[in-house]
C-alpha cells in the first residue's frame, strides 16, 4: 500500500476537477478551500501545479475559473457548478 500524495503541485494529488488540458481544481490538504491550479512545466517527468486562485466558496470558484482557465469542458464546468457552497 502507497502513502497518499501530501504535496499538492503533485500530478497525482487527489483532483476534484480537470477543468481543460492546462487547469484543475483540487482541494487543500485541510480540507477548507478549493485551489484552482495550472499546469506549470514538470519535474521528474510528470506535471507540475501550481495554485492560481484559492477559494472558499463554489461562486468564487466558478468566477476565478471563468477569469483564468479559458474553455472549459462543459462536463467540468457542469459538475464545479454542482459542488457544495
Amino acid at each position: 500500500m502507497t502513502a497518499p500524495v501530501t504535496s499538492e503541485e503533485s500530478d497525482n494529488y487527489a483532483m476534484v476537477a480537470q477543468l481543460n488540458a492546462g487547469w484543475r481544481v483540487i482541494v487543500c490538504k485541510s480540507g477548507i478551500q478549493w485551489i484552482l491550479q495550472r499546469r506549470r512545466g514538470e519535474r521528474c517527468g510528470r506535471a507540475r501545479w501550481e495554485g492560481r486562485s484559492y477559494c472558499r466558496t463554489r461562486q468564487a470558484l466558478l468566477r476565478c475559473s471563468r477569469e483564468h482557465a479559458g474553455a472549459l469542458d462543459p462536463s467540468a464546468a457542469a459538475f464545479v457548478a454542482a459542488l457544495p457552497e
